[in-house]
């Protein structure tokens, strides 16, 4: 018999056990799979000096230090946000964040579904003189898109007979893999990263395509560009995130910042990597990018679960990056959710996944769409 097999029935015997089948799946079917990107082995090592050496031989050189930094706004996602959070962070930002040196401002409007939400964004920019990237929502588009039911095993589909046995924040992450191609649609924030990366290599040398929310201070943006100006041959510099409780600290510039979230990334022009768009908001769309180039941090730790997507392998130029500067991240809207604690911590991806999927819900029912439901109520399931 097949160690699947045997886990199922173990469930049948004890219900509640599902981080025994989990293992059993480990060290059956699933075993030549790494359970976390540290499996995967000791990043590459790159050489400085032959970096730089390239580097200069390049036309790339001679060019001076110039900057594009995207903020691309999305969808607010109560509860995870306050809806209308993303118009007020963008009043924010236009009012109170410093122009930068040797940078443009853009921002890319991407796929937000309330008509008033994306006119008010859209006045708001254009108000303000701000060039901007529109990716517009498209209801025809999003009806002929189907659960991705292939992403999980059949076990721990809602009719399986593991999924009852996994624990509430599991059955959540397993709804968000069948909801993938839906929310990689709607979300879009891996398409829209690479959209503004695709634009900013035309107009200049460093591509930021960073969240919506970020607000560059003068003393950040400071250290960021002394860090790239001393070793503009390194092609990513990796950008620590803190977040806000309140947005008006930011405005005081004695005060000081943990920045210790999950980064933004800086692209050099020529840079080889981009964003997967196979991965999907909320499970480590940005993270699998960081995974690729071998950037250090607490995601080289979290495991990888049945239903997710794998972990990539290094890439080609993985280790080539530098760390520069530092980024805030405005307030959602919801402080609680803010705050550098655990219980903040156990709570943001459970908001962030009730939203994702309220949204994708209240979509296909105003729209009609194609795929119906699993033919469960995820209200019964979760």
């Amino acid at each position: 018999m097949q160690i699947a097999g045997i886990g199922k029935g173990l469930l049948r015997c004890f219900p509640g056990h599902g981080a025994l089948y989990r293992l059993l799946l480990r060290i059956g079917p699933l075993r030549s799979a790494p359970t976390r990107p540290l499996d995967r082995g000791i990043c590459p090592h790159h050489h400085p000096q032959a970096l730089a050496a390239a580097y200069h031989l390049t036309p790339l050189a001679a060019e001076p230090e110039r900057f594009v930094l995207y903020r691309i706004l999305g969808n607010d996602l109560p509860p995870r946000h306050r809806l209308g959070q993303t118009q007020d962070n963008l009043r924010f930002i236009l009012e109170h964040e410093p122009e930068l040196d040797s940078c443009e401002k853009r921002f890319v409007v991407n796929r937000i579904v309330l008509p008033r939400e994306e006119n008010a964004i859209l006045r708001l920019l254009e108000d303000a003189g701000r060039p901007y990237l529109h990716i517009p929502f498209n209801g025809d588009e999003y009806r002929c898109l189907h659960w991705d039911r292939e992403g999980v095993p059949e076990a721990y589909l809602p009719d399986g007979s593991g999924f009852a046995a996994l624990a509430p924040a599991e059955r959540w992450r397993v709804l968000m893999r069948l909801y993938r191609h839906k929310n990689i649609y709607v979300m879009h924030n891996n398409g829209a990263r690479n959209a503004a990366l695709q634009e900013g290599r035309r107009l200049a040398k460093w591509v930021l395509p960073w969240d919506g929310s970020c607000f560059v201070t003068a003393a950040g943006w400071k250290s960021l560009l002394l860090a790239v100006q001393q070793q503009p041959a390194i092609p990513y510099f990796i950008v620590p995130m803190a977040r806000a409780l309140d947005n008006s600290s930011l405005l005081n510039r004695d005060v000081q910042f943990d920045a210790r979230e999950e980064p933004q990334v800086v692209f050099r022009r020529d840079a080889l990597q981009a964003f997967d768009e196979d991965y999907y908001y909320g499970r480590r769309s940005k993270v699998e990018l960081l995974w690729r180039l071998g950037v250090p941090g607490e995601w080289d730790n979290w495991r990888l679960e049945p239903w997710d997507l794998p972990a990539p392998a290094y890439a080609e130029d993985a280790g080539q990056f530098a760390w520069a500067g530092w980024v805030a991240r405005l307030n959602s809207g919801h402080p609680q959710l803010e705050k550098n604690s655990a219980l903040s911590r156990f709570h943001r991806p459970l908001a962030r996944m009730t939203a994702v999927i309220g949204l994708l819900d209240a979509l296909d029912a105003s729209l009609g769409a194609a795929c119906p439901r699993l033919g469960t109520s995820w209200a019964e399931v979760v």
